[in-house]
């Protein structure tokens, strides 16, 4: 199993509208990613930077979505993507 690891600066972004395009639009978009097997993601903390890890069933998908979502794209028309990682799964609980 493979992660994929984002920061996105939501610094711009209202709360509210965000959390919905995130909850309406992003994650539906990514739960249809071949491949995906869950994902976490994490509102902004003091400094505005968000987080998401998601799970892939190969390298191949975690790292086709992190082409998709890689440093400088936008999810959101307000929020970027700081840092993306692709790294192997140790262990989950």
């Amino acid at each position: 199993m493979y992660a994929v690891l984002i920061e996105v600066d939501v610094t711009g972004v209202d709360p509210e509208e965000g959390l919905r395009a995130l909850q309406e639009q992003i994650v539906p978009a990514i739960r249809q990613l071949p491949g995906f097997q869950s994902g976490t993601w994490l509102t902004g903390n003091e400094d505005g930077r968000g987080l998401s890890l998601t799970l892939w069933d190969s390298d191949q998908h975690a790292r086709t979505m992190a082409e998709r979502f890689g440093p400088g794209s936008s999810p959101t028309a307000s929020a970027s993507v700081v840092r993306c990682e692709v790294r192997d799964v140790a262990a989950t609980a």
